[in-house]
């Protein structure tokens, strides 16, 4: 198991058959970068399985905070289908996408906004830089609350998008010239030698 940064992964080329990303790429602000490196360091044939959140994801939040202050404060959640696209121009092959909607509530919009501070981090990098005050925290509290379902509790959405995909033996283009890294050369041999 490696726990690193996802951009540039402490692994040498075509070394692992399968990465595992559970609810890491939604903290990650260049994910063609990341899917790139995911595909360094799989093995010809091998799986790519992730978790991330997709755009509908804290919908709530993004509502109340327009309420209160009309700032960003939630990260860029992708959809799936641009996740798919993005695997595809990483070099992936076959990605399968699929989503599902969990709603989460609470007793309080505080008791909510008390939960959601304990995750501690927001990525996006638009986001509002200066410190808030005990007021407008109430004010976001309340129209978290007012929006809440027929039980009188706020509530959450987070759409849960999952995908997997398989890394397939690079195809150098043709060209009068043509540059290929030695990693995808030695998984093109390798690969000719297993249909041998």
């Amino acid at each position: 198991f490696v726990c690193a940064d996802g951009t540039a992964l402490p692994l040498p080329g075509v070394c692992v058959d399968l990465v595992w990303s559970n609810l890491m790429l939604q903290w990650v602000n260049d994910l063609p970068r990341a899917f790139a490196e995911f595909r360094r360091v799989l093995k010809v044939g091998g799986l790519l399985t992730f978790t991330t959140f997709g755009p509908d994801t804290l919908r709530e939040v993004r509502r109340a905070f327009a309420r209160v202050d009309g700032h960003t404060h939630t990260n860029r959640f992708v959809d799936m289908h641009d996740l798919g696209d993005m695997l595809v121009a990483a070099g992936f092959a076959d990605p399968v996408m699929d989503q599902e909607t969990v709603t989460l509530t609470w007793p309080s919009g505080a008791a909510l906004l008390a939960e959601l501070r304990q995750l501690g981090a927001n990525v996006d990098p638009h986001r509002f830089a200066g410190l808030r005050t005990p007021r407008w925290r109430r004010r976001l509290a309340e129209a978290l609350e007012a929006q809440a379902g027929r039980d009188g509790r706020p509530r959450l959405a987070f759409e849960v998008v999952y995908g997997h995909a398989f890394r397939v033996a690079p195809r150098p283009r043709v060209a009068a010239e043509t540059a290929v890294a030695v990693d995808d050369m030695r998984a093109m041999v390798r690969a000719g030698r297993r249909r041998t």
